[in-house]
């Protein structure tokens, strides 16, 4: 995550610019597949208008077709019959030339092609046309019968020539279907034709009216198009008095809306473009390091590279390369304050570390605080860290921290040759007479010696506690078992100032990391500072879980503390009456103690004579249900 970089919009960084048109982006289809909504809507019905006229013209054509020609069928065949019955004379007389006219006359219908006489053999007698070889096939008495495959649209109708039960011939009269029909289709070819101009009539008036339909929405397309080529003046004037009317002004009242978003953007964008790049310089000029690590681990900001590294190299390599750059015990420190905030979602201060420069290999100190960015479900996001180069600081303490130990170390010599000096004295001047007057001197020399060896022990306890000298051995132990021997190893000292002891300790086992004896240490000092600043009344040390936490209380009934006392305690050689024996550094150290644990510290007083409580919480263990 770069610190110029950190305005980018989570859609990858494009910001809307309502003066930057938008190209409007070509139709991934096929133009020829593209076609506009009226005339998706006018070609279907314009193909259905034509299928069904075509159909009913179709089925009327041959419905009435087969009903002319049975028709005409049927008033052939009549004609055959009646002229059979003429015919008789005819044929019984001989007389052909009668025969003849009778076959002229039956000619003359426009609808026959040939009117023929033949015996009962098939022998023509007379014939309209006697080059005319059709045949109607084997001599039929009476019906319509076709021609044959050679002639298929020929047919002939035919009747019997009788004289009572004598058979004297047949009449053929000849006819064709094909002539008929092309009449048939001559008439349906105009009623066609002025169907299909009604159908462009029809046609016509569909696209009209679908025009007028589709306007609005074509308006509104328009529209759409405009404002997406930049133009956010636009707007679809539809006045069609129907839902699309209603679409269109609910459309426009949308625009204008997103129109004042874009300038309420377009203010914001320019505000947050300044505080960017007040932002920007900010990070970028700071001397400390900024730093953000997500839970899992990975690098995300940095301001500026350190310890001999480039900012590109450290994002580039993450957090492997951020630990390896850190002197040898040091990467297990940092890990652990990572997992801690990850764990309890709680900040740490003042991490010491020191690491070491990639190319003169020099010490550098770093101080680093750590602060949890936790979403409002309470899930942690970031890491954010600030390191700050306090190598210069660090060599100051250590000369002083250097210092304090030398004039220490060379005073507890002395002192002690002092105290064994007094004790030598003491027993030289057992036996003296003038003991009772020489001996209160010596014991009040004795006492103040002891008093120095242990303000000299104390500020050399304190030396090692602040600088990081002490070595913490953890291991997993049970706060409870702690406890308890604390309170018995003090319940002898608390007795003899008539005071009570009481504890109350969980009754399940609290499993915590950490250096019994230097735990023990605090306890024990705990429980003494609560002796000494408790008249009468009783002592109770308490343990319990709290949460994800474990606690444990040294409550008093003693003097108590004032208000702007409760955090002063615990600032080193601070007392809260100097007459009291000690320096003031034992609640100093008990509280670097549990610093070291992981831990936190402090008093809760509700006032002068109301006695006081120190709690001391502890983050760092084991699954209870684990340990249990």
């Amino acid at each position: 995550m770069d610190p110029e970089k950190t305005l980018q919009t989570k859609n990858g960084g494009a910001e809307y610019s309502p003066e930057t048109k938008t190209p409007e982006e070509p139709s991934k289809l096929n133009p020829f597949l593209r076609m506009s909504i009226r005339y998706k809507l006018a070609v279907p019905v314009l193909i259905l208008v034509c299928g069904i006229i075509g159909f009913v013209l179709f089925t009327t054509f041959t419905v009435f077709r087969d009903m002319m020609i049975k028709h005409r069928e049927s008033r052939l065949q009549t004609i055959a019959d009646i002229f059979s019955e003429t015919l008789k004379i005819p044929l019984e007389s001989g007389d052909h030339k009668a025969l003849k006219a009778y076959i002229a006359l039956l000619a003359k219908q426009d609808d026959i092609d040939e009117v023929r006489v033949e015996d009962i053999h098939g022998n023509v007698i007379g014939s309209s046309r006697p080059e005319n070889q059709f045949l109607p096939g084997p001599f039929q008495e009476k019906g319509v019968f076709s021609a044959g495959n050679s002639t298929p649209n020929v047919y002939a109708a035919v009747s019997t020539i009788t004289h009572g039960k004598e058979v004297l011939g047949r009449l053929v009269i000849i006819f064709s279907k094909t002539e008929f029909e092309e009449e048939i289709k001559m008439i349906f070819q105009d009623k066609f034709l002025v169907a299909f101009i009604l159908t462009l009539i029809v046609s016509t008036v569909i696209a009209w009216l679908t025009w007028l339909i589709m306007r609005p929405i074509v308006l509104l397309q328009r529209t759409a198009r405009n404002i997406l080529a930049g133009d956010l003046e636009a707007r679809a004037n539809i006045h069609s008095m129907d839902e699309i009317q209603e679409v269109g002004e609910a459309f426009n009242k949308v625009v204008g809306r997103l129109v004042q978003s874009f300038d309420h953007l377009r203010v914001r964008t320019k505000a947050l473009e300044e505080s960017e790049e007040k932002y920007r310089s900010i990070v970028s000029e700071v001397s400390d390091i900024i730093f953000s690590i997500t839970p899992d681990g990975e690098l995300m900001l940095l301001n500026r590279g350190f310890s001999g590294y480039t900012r590109e190299e450290i994002l580039a390599e993450g957090l492997p390369l951020f630990f390896s750059m850190h002197a040898p015990g040091e990467t297990q420190k940092f890990q652990e304050a990572l997992e801690t905030i990850v764990r309890t979602q709680k900040p740490i201060e003042y991490l010491s570390t020191k690491q070491i420069h990639r190319t003169h290999h020099a010490e550098i100190y770093y101080q680093t605080n750590l602060t949890p960015v936790v979403d409002y479900d309470g899930t942690l996001r970031l890491i954010q860290g600030v390191m700050r180069d306090v190598t210069d600081l660090r060599r100051i303490e250590m000369m002083k921290e250097t210092l304090v130990r030398d004039v220490a170390h060379e005073l507890k010599t002395p002192t002690a040759k002092f105290i064994m000096l007094t004790q030598w004295l003491e027993k030289q001047m057992a036996n003296d007479n003038e003991r009772a007057k020489y001996l209160p001197v010596i014991q009040m020399l004795g006492e103040n010696a002891d008093r120095l060896m242990r303000t000299i022990s104390s500020i050399m306890d304190l030396s090692k506690v602040e600088s990081g000298m002490s070595d913490i051995r953890k291991q997993e132990l049970n706060l409870n078992d702690l406890l308890r021997l604390v309170t018995d190893d003090m319940r002898p000292l608390v007795e003899q100032h008539h005071l009570k002891l009481e504890t109350a300790f969980c009754e399940r086992p609290l499993t915590i990391q950490g250096d019994p004896d230097m735990l023990y240490r605090v306890f024990a000092n705990l429980v003494s500072n609560a002796i000494k600043f408790t008249p009468d009344g009783k002592i109770t040390v308490t343990s319990s879980v709290r949460g994800s936490d474990i606690c444990a209380e040294v409550a008093d009934t003693g003097i108590g503390i004032e208000p702007e006392n409760l955090k002063r305690i615990f600032e080193a050689f601070y007392q809260k009456t100097p007459s009291t024996l000690g320096i003031g550094v034992g609640l100093t150290i008990s509280k670097e103690i549990v610093s070291l644990h992981e831990g936190e510290m402090w008093a809760e007083s509700e006032g002068l004579g109301r006695g006081s409580v120190f709690k001391v919480i502890f983050s760092s263990y084991k699954d209870l249900a684990r340990g249990s």
